[in-house]
């Protein structure tokens, strides 16, 4: 049986404080979230992916790399230059879908297609065959610390009915009063960023919201 899984979020510009983060998830957890803002499809800028390319330490665990950028395509390479594991890019970002999809199929990293609140997951059925994961948004790209919008538990239940077999990933305002709610309406990852990062003790924290899930 899959057990859900929660991945760590980091979302910084700044090179000291990844690799801070990344120290403090080591042993912890192999999966982690590096958010990738291009300052145009989102309202914030991120450090870059070469950047994540000078970290001995980011090498120690299996990455997900969350493009909220435009034009994810042209990112591709540089995310299989540091064996990027799984690559999300959004919906919303791309003019032809198809022909981004069709561009992922060249490199062996997961396939994953974000949808924002106000995006019908309708929009993403004709694509489901090509994904390795749906991931819906549960606050607005670009910041952590923003409130999980209830809402998406209903999108979660319903992309699962389209398709019982798709994984699909909640992205946003995940915690410890909050996360068995998601994973009991049908979310296989649960991506969890400030709630954990801003806790005061991050192993601790961890430690509960694994258990809220068993």
């Amino acid at each position: 049986m899959f057990m859900p899984k929660i991945i760590p979020a980091i979302l910084t510009n700044n090179f000291s404080d990844l690799e801070d983060k990344f120290k403090k998830l080591k042993g912890l957890t192999d999966w982690v979230q590096v958010d990738i803002a291009d300052g145009k499809f989102v309202n914030n800028v991120s450090i870059k992916l070469e950047d994540i390319a000078k970290s001995d330490i980011v090498k120690n665990f299996s990455l997900e790399i969350h493009l909220m950028v435009l034009n994810p395509e042209r990112y591709f390479k540089d995310c299989r230059k540091i064996n990027t594991k799984r690559v999300a890019f959004h919906f919303e970002a791309v003019d032809n879908l198809k022909d981004v999809l069709s561009e992922a199929e060249k490199f062996s990293f997961q396939k994953s297609l974000a949808l924002n609140p106000k995006t019908s997951i309708t929009k993403v059925k004709p694509y489901l065959a090509k994904l390795d994961v749906v991931v819906l948004m549960s606050v607005a790209p670009g910041f952590q610390g923003q409130k999980f919008m209830r809402q998406i538990l209903d999108k979660i239940k319903k992309l699962k009915k389209m398709k019982p077999e798709v994984k699909i990933e909640v992205d946003g305002g995940i915690n410890l009063s909050n996360i068995k709610k998601i994973s009991d309406s049908g979310a296989d990852y649960l991506v969890v960023g400030s709630s954990l990062f801003k806790s005061g003790n991050i192993k601790e924290t961890f430690k509960k919201l694994k258990e809220k899930i068993k």
